[in-house]
């Protein structure tokens, strides 16, 4: 194998996933991680039960400084990048220093959108992206008297839950009729709801944030909606998606789109140049389509799939390996699961409530169930997994599938492929 200079842009776990599994199969080339965030690998799942209160700092860590010395893997902290030189093969950062590469990953994530409105920047409003994030959320929901979390989907209900835990009354504003329109019709959005009451948190639909009010030293004092109604809030949580941290390829060779472009290996356009994690678009055999999936399970395998290309770049030995993954998703903070599987967007899909408390969305493409949401009973879901990944026709089961006591396991059992 030819010395490499392995470069990756990004140390969640996607890049930390690529530098791991480059050093087990390569013990000589360089390889070296530029992040700038200050602190190594944590569990970005696992920071909200931090915030919450429900767990330790340590126990949200995954690496520290010393993991990556132990492997050689040159850890670069604090570092942000400007460029991507891919016609001279360096990475150049905003601190002046430069790094050389012969294989390069980018798996830069993205960045939590402020909300566009007056004040939207005021201390007290915060997004939940990181641990430091997390870290003065739960330092500042601590001494809040009153909350508001903006933002209808996984991150959104996640602000309002941790804002709850810290025993702050907390506002949950949406401008939709329900929470994860998405994913779930209102039938479903309900039984949610319901749980959200019972912590403390009011759900107002169909109102739009306009205006932050701020005190004499720009704190949050209020929120004011487009229904002229205005909201005690000290303390205010943000969840409105993500702007793609595009950045360090702009001025480079590398097609992007809403992410980074990538076929079904994460090679990029540009030679020696792979994405992995939330920044990378790439094509999904399961959809036949262009994709981004940048869950944690999903980034993880990404990082892995990186690697090993990058490695069979090196060598010329084998074949690619491609990136199929069927990702699945639980949101653990109520004494029921709600649970995703798969793409929730497609073609057609069928729902209905199913039980007293329980819900179900199926979700197909091509007469293939491509995705489902659950809420409530979590034994059908690997199970839900394997008939996805199998793409079986479901052309005369769509109906059946709702039915409380349908057989998934039963189903799934026909299908001949790994589940994992």
């Amino acid at each position: 194998m030819a010395k490499e200079k392995y470069l990756i842009i990004g140390d969640g776990i996607a890049g930390a996933t690529a530098a791991e599994t480059l050093r087990s199969r390569d013990a000589d080339s360089e390889i070296a991680i530029i992040t700038n965030e200050g602190e190594p690998l944590y569990n970005r799942v696992m920071i909200k039960d931090y915030a919450k209160g429900e767990k330790e700092e340590d126990k949200c860590k995954i690496h520290d400084v010393k993991w990556y010395t132990d492997r050689r893997i040159d850890l670069h902290l604090y570092t942000t990048v400007a460029m991507v030189d891919d016609k001279n093969k360096v990475v150049i950062c905003e601190d002046g220093s430069r790094f050389d590469y012969t294989k390069l990953l980018v798996a830069t994530g993205g960045t939590p959108r402020k909300y566009p409105v007056p004040n939207g920047q005021a201390d007290g409003v915060y997004n939940f992206w990181t641990f430091a994030d997390a870290r003065a959320i739960r330092a500042a929901a601590q001494e809040a008297k009153h909350g508001v979390a903006i933002g209808a989907g996984l991150l959104g209900i996640d602000l309002a839950v941790i804002f709850a835990k810290n025993k702050v009354p907390t506002k949950y504003i949406m401008r939709g009729n329900r929470w994860w329109r998405e994913g779930i019709n209102k039938e479903g959005s309900e039984i949610v709801e319901k749980a959200l009451a019972d912590m403390g948190v009011e759900c107002l639909f169909f109102e739009t944030p306009t205006e932050f009010r701020v005190d004499d030293r720009n704190h949050v004092r209020g929120l004011v909606t487009d229904k002229g109604k205005e909201y005690p809030a000290d303390i205010v949580g943000v969840a409105i998606g993500l702007n793609m941290n595009l950045r360090p390829v702009a001025s480079s060779n590398v097609k992007t789109g809403e992410g980074i472009l990538c076929d079904q290996f994460l090679r990029t356009s540009v030679p020696d140049v792979w994405a992995a994690g939330d920044i990378a678009q790439y094509f999904d055999p399961l959809l036949n389509r262009l994709n981004i999936n940048g869950s944690w399970a999903s980034a993880k395998r990404q990082g892995e799939v990186a690697a090993l290309n990058m490695l069979q770049a090196s060598t010329g030995i084998g074949e690619p390996t491609p990136f199929e993954f069927v990702d699945t998703y639980t949101i653990s903070h109520f004494k029921f699961p709600v649970m995703s599987v798969g793409n929730i967007m497609g073609d057609e899909f069928t729902e209905a409530v199913v039980g007293e408390g329980a819900y179900r969305r199926l979700v197909f493409k091509d007469n293939k169930l491509i995705g489902a949401v659950l809420i409530g009973d979590a034994k059908a879901l690997p199970h839900l997994k394997k008939i996805v990944i199998g793409r079986i026709d479901c052309t005369n089961l769509k109906q059946e599938f709702l039915k409380a006591d349908f057989d998934f396991k039963g189903l799934a059992a026909s299908v001949k492929v790994n589940p994992a």
